[in-house]
């Protein structure tokens, strides 16, 4: 499992792209755990309806969306975590891969009659959250 104790920056492996777009990347942990982080800004927090992320936090909504075909990738190849890399805060959001594929847990939308994909998505209390260390600005 996932120490909650600072670790060094995990090691990036692979990208992960469709195309021409970078969805994320396959990275190797201290403990040598492999995790698949999709990059995402905090805008693109599921919010389930309602107005902002706070109110969907408070609601329970507020969840993380990867598309499925990602997830069975992971999952073929038995990279055990999953998460979100924010690009804007640097903060981690990481859970275990299977998760996403629990009817209780996850909920699935289909976009793909509007030139999306299939959805999975996991509400943000499955998921450890590891905040990015403060910057310092160059003196």
């Amino acid at each position: 499992m996932l120490s909650s104790s600072p670790s060094p920056e995990p090691k990036l492996l692979e990208k992960v792209k469709k195309g021409r777009r970078l969805y994320g990347g396959i990275y190797e942990l201290a403990g040598g755990q492999r995790v698949y982080l999709a990059y995402r800004k905090r805008k693109e927090i599921y919010r389930g309806g309602e107005q902002c992320i706070s109110d969907a936090v408070r609601e329970g909504k507020a969840s993380w969306a990867l598309d499925d075909a990602t997830l069975l990738m992971l999952r073929a190849r038995k990279i055990e975590f999953a998460g979100v890399l924010m690009k804007d805060t640097g903060d981690k959001w990481i859970t275990r891969t299977e998760l996403f594929f629990d009817r209780d847990k996850a909920k699935i939308m289909n976009f793909t009659g509007r030139g999306g994909a299939l959805q999975r998505y996991l509400p943000m209390e499955h998921f450890r959250f590891r905040r990015a260390p403060p910057k310092l600005p160059k003196r």
